[in-house]
Formats: structure tokens, sequence, C-alpha cells
């Protein structure tokens, strides 16, 4: 390290001292007096594509009727104590309420004017029903997640969650895609999914029928309980492209700087054949995922098909990436308290271009139109 970077080093530090311990960790900003009247949820033709945020979780416990479920090993979780803190969240009888409001004033005052609110469909066994015992870490219902879209359709879009385990897989696409999802999220680890095997080709035809874009989660999983890895190749989505439908790798196949899995060559081999294929960067932007995105950026040929995700609640954090940018420009990014608008930032300074982040809307708009109800 020369003496340049060690001085710009140390600024970052300096700057960003203690910035780990939960004290200084940025929590969502206060709600202004007024709120900017937010733009439709679909521009007019000629008008400016919306900037959409695909990748947002919904999260909940239960609370007042939500239907949501927590295991006792997600709650033991380090991620768990870690982001109740950071967002200031309390099991107080109203967690669950208390997120949505401070997710949708995150959005309100940030540079993005919608994000995809996920849903987190359970595992379930081999007779297609709930496996509430093996492990379903996180619940989070799809009727809920309307329900939520509803109550803020100046913020919130609807990403349903299905496994394609269940029975009931296709009246539950049916159901969804009448209520206006246009996206459908599977997460092979936690949901005991081989993206890859046969009998799911059905359901992914279906999907693409019904005009609903298929999302997976892909690259190394830290935050919940796992079947395994293998199933998060990216790879393993080609079945999904082949049955005609849209399909979104989740993460472009990375994980963390330790992780000894790699998919993201596979993501760059497969878009090479399969032009419907396309990503999101959420989470990239965090502590342990450094390398990711400028290596999407060294990747000329992929980055037509990156779409802007933040992974909300996880936070971005700007000073990993002290070697790429000014001090100055690092403290502000510490010092942003909405992680909406945070990670929006961050990714905008490392270099990803206006269209990454209207991409989800043209996206979106290039599927049959329907309004969430």
């Amino acid at each position: 390290m020369n003496a340049h970077s060690r001085r710009h080093f140390l600024q970052v530090l300096g700057a960003t001292s203690g910035a780990l311990g939960f004290g200084s960790l940025p929590r969502a900003q206060s709600a202004p007096a007024e709120v900017p009247t937010p733009a439709p949820a679909h521009p007019a033709p000629g008008q400016t594509p919306l900037r959409l945020d695909f990748h947002v979780h919904l999260f909940g416990v239960g609370d007042g009727g939500t239907g949501c479920r927590l295991s006792d090993s997600q709650r033991r979780h380090v991620n768990y104590f870690y982001l109740t803190k950071l967002l200031s969240l309390a099991e107080n009888g109203r967690m669950d309420q208390d997120y949505v409001a401070l997710l949708a004033q995150s959005v309100r005052t940030s540079s993005i004017q919608r994000v995809l609110l996920q849903a987190w469909d359970s595992r379930y066994d081999e007779t297609g029903l709930p496996d509430w015992t093996r492990t379903t870490s996180l619940y989070i219902p799809n009727e809920y997640m309307f329900r939520v879209v509803r109550e803020h359709p100046d913020v919130f879009l609807p990403c349903a969650s299905i496994n394609p385990k269940r029975r009931d897989w296709k009246e539950e696409v049916d159901r969804c895609a009448e209520k206006g999802a246009r996206l459908v999220k599977v997460h092979p680890p936690t949901m005991d999914v081989d993206p890859r095997e046969p009998r799911f080709r059905p359901f992914y035809r279906h999907c693409a029928e019904r005009g609903m874009t298929l999302m997976f989660h892909t690259g190394a999983e830290h935050a919940a309980d796992i079947v395994n890895t293998e199933v998060c190749d990216v790879a393993r989505l080609e079945p999904a492209l082949e049955e005609g439908g849209t399909v979104i790798a989740a993460h472009a196949g990375m994980g963390n700087f330790f992780d000894r899995v790699d998919y993201f060559p596979a993501l760059v081999e497969l878009a090479r054949r399969h032009p419907r294929l396309y990503f999101d960067n959420s989470v990239l932007a965090t502590m342990f995922r450094w390398r990711n995105l400028p290596r999407i950026l060294d990747t000329p040929e992929i980055i037509g098909r990156a779409i802007h995700g933040s992974d909300f609640p996880f936070p971005a954090n700007a000073a990993v990436f002290w070697s790429r940018l000014p001090p100055a420009t690092v403290t502000s990014l510490l010092e942003e308290r909405n992680l909406i608008e945070r990670d929006y930032q961050l990714k905008r300074a490392l270099g990803f271009p206006e269209a990454v982040f209207t991409r989800g809307a043209d996206l979106l708009t290039g599927n049959p139109s329907r309004k969430p109800v």
C-alpha cells in the first residue's frame, strides 16, 4: 500500500470509527413533515421509467394476525439480533406493523419510487403440505404481503413467493397473478427446492403463461437454515428459461469473500445463451461481499442484464469500498440513515448506470398489465 492509499484508508477509518458498534449503526430517519407525492406505479408513454428496488423483504413474527412465522432457531441467529438492533425493532406486540411503517417511510424519503415487496413461502413435505417441523425458519404469507401492498400502494409492488412443491401451486400462481403479482420469488436453499428437477417444469411454464417473472436466490446463503448450496447454482435455472419465462438470478450467483462457491461465471455463460436471463445486485454492497460489485462492473457483457435490488433490511457498507471512492463520499454514505437510499447512492457512486435502476420497471411493463388489488 503506497503513502496515498494509506492516507486514504486512514481518512476513511477515522470517519467511520465506531460504525460497527450498534450505538452508531445508522437507523431509519424520522418521517418529514410532508412527504412528496410519489409518481404513478407505471410511467405514461414517453415518461422517464421509474427507479425500482427489486429486492426488499417483508418481515414479521405474527403480531396482529399477519400469519407470519419465525422459528426459534431463526430467533437465535446472529442476524436477528443484528437487524432488530439496527432497525430499533422489538417484539412488543406490534413488531410486524413497526417494520412496515419503517420500510414505507424509508421508500418515501428515498430516490427510489417503488420497491418489490417479497413474501416468503415455507418448506413443504412430499405430500405438498407445509412442513412446519422440518425447519421452516421464516414464513411470510402472500396474503399478508398483498394486504401491505394495498395499505401502501404508493411505495410497494407485490412479489409473491411460491414453493413449487406445494400441492396447490397452480391455484396459488393464478391467485397471485389475479391480485397483480408479476414477480414470483423461489428460495431454493431454504425451501428445499432443486430448480433443475423436471417435476417443476409445469410450474415454470405456467408462470410464463401468466406473464410472471421468476426470481431465484442464487449464490451462498448465510442468513437462514438451508438444505445445501448446490441448489443455488445459476446453471440450475436453465429449465425455467427453457419453458419460456423471464428469470432473475438474485445476487448474481455470488457470495461472501470467504465462500468457496462462486456461480457468477455460470451466470455469464448462461446469459450468453438465454436473452431472458437477468440478475439483481442485491446484498452485494454489504460488508463481506466487497468483491462482487466491482466484478460486475468489470464484466461489460453482463451489465445490460443487471437490475437494482437492495435486499433491505441488510445494510450496504461504503467503508469496504474505501479504495474506490473518495473519503468524503464514503463518509457521506455511512452517515446516510435511510438504508434504501444508502444502497442506491453507493451503487451510483461505484458506477452503476441509470439503466440498472430503471430496468426493473421496463421488465414489469413488458408483462401483461394488472393493477395490484
